[in-house]
């Protein structure tokens, strides 16, 4: 999978490093390690890409809300203007 084959190639040390202890529910341990043994990867090496990837889409998430809180800040919409809006275009999608 993707995550593993970018770790393959992207091996970097980092003096910088915190070592973290995270209590996992034995079946999610057990999901990781099929994943990184099927992938040839370790379980660390999964979680940080895991980690990783997790914040980079809430991040992108939160800008698409900003962006929307922005226009309708700028266009003066209220939450049911927007309502209205997707239901308007769906019915004209049909």
């Amino acid at each position: 999978m993707y995550i593993c084959r970018l770790l393959k190639h992207k091996k970097q040390i980092d003096m910088s490093v915190a070592i973290v202890k995270i209590p996992f529910q034995a079946e999610l341990l057990q999901q990781i390690d099929r994943f990184v043994d099927e992938k040839v990867c370790s379980r660390t090496d999964f979680i940080l890409e895991a980690t990783k990837m997790y914040i980079a889409r809430k991040q992108n998430w939160q800008n698409i809300f900003s962006y929307g809180d922005r226009l309708a800040l700028e266009n003066n919409l209220s939450e049911a203007d927007v309502m209205n809006e997707i239901k308007a275009y769906r019915s004209e999608k049909r």
